[in-house]
């Protein structure tokens, strides 16, 4: 593990510590790296605003004490569904107390959900400054619905998920659907996977999951590669297995 958090920290990039805070955070201390987390979906539960409010309050606690500072730099707000609109006022009352008080650099917007969910909680509050919404070359739906308010607000757009394809399909984690052939293969010298990060980094930052230190290594060397034609074309076959599986057209 500590090679990996090592690598992390040479990379130079923002670190989203959201699956295990405690550890990642835990070993971070004392550096400078710039910490992203998205917050728990507690607040859905809640009965009023103040209700929400306590409940989105003791997570960013929990998060802190984790993690060991007494700010992030990027907390996202999680929507997952549609909520009541005192469970979301609660927990935004939250957050910009937290950010008022130096807890929270920048609030941001995660889409976790359908992506109306989100575009119904984002339309009538205006405290985010970034979006993270999942975007890849089978499933553009979230990002197609919500891309356009962020750029009318000019909000920063991060996107996540570019290998996993909905359904449970991972481009690189189910073998019903990607050949380790076409995964390996050199794409004008990326594996196929890099090249797919690589066009989608044109656009915007991409969150990556990665699970060693040769897989960060390899998310920060093909965003920095140019971007050959016929990428659509290689991916077709995969686009075609999964409509087939889902019955799509």
């Amino acid at each position: 593990m500590d090679g990996i958090v090592r690598a992390a920290l040479d990379s130079g990039a923002p670190i989203d510590v959201t699956s295990h805070p405690a550890l990642w955070g835990g070993k971070m201390r004392g550096t400078d790296a710039t910490l992203v987390a998205v917050g728990n979906d507690d607040y859905e539960r809640a009965t009023d605003e103040g209700h929400a409010c306590s409940l989105t309050q003791a997570n960013l606690i929990q998060l802190l004490s984790a993690i060991g500072r007494e700010t992030i730099d990027i907390f996202y707000f999680r929507v997952r569904r549609m909520a009541e609109e005192f469970q979301i006022s609660g927990a935004l009352q939250a957050l910009e107390l937290a950010k008022q008080e130096g807890h929270i650099r920048f609030i941001g917007l995660c889409c976790d959900g359908p992506p109306f969910g989100t575009l119904g909680a984002w339309q009538f509050h205006d405290a985010f400054e970034s979006l993270l919404v999942p975007r890849n070359h089978y499933d553009k739906e979230a990002y197609d619905t919500l891309s356009p308010l962020a750029r009318e607000r000019r909000v920063g757009i991060v996107t996540s998920r570019p290998l996993n394809w909905g359904g449970g399909a991972s481009f690189t984690d189910t073998p019903e659907h990607w050949r380790l052939r076409n995964l390996t293969q050199s794409f004008y010298g990326q594996t196929l996977a890099q090249a797919v990060i690589a066009d989608l980094a044109r656009d915007h930052p991409v969150l990556v999951g990665v699970r060693s230190p040769q897989e960060i290594e390899q998310a920060v060397t093909c965003v920095s590669n140019s971007q050959p034609t016929g990428l659509t074309a290689m991916l077709q076959p995969f686009i075609d297995s999964l409509n087939a599986t889902s019955g799509a057209p």
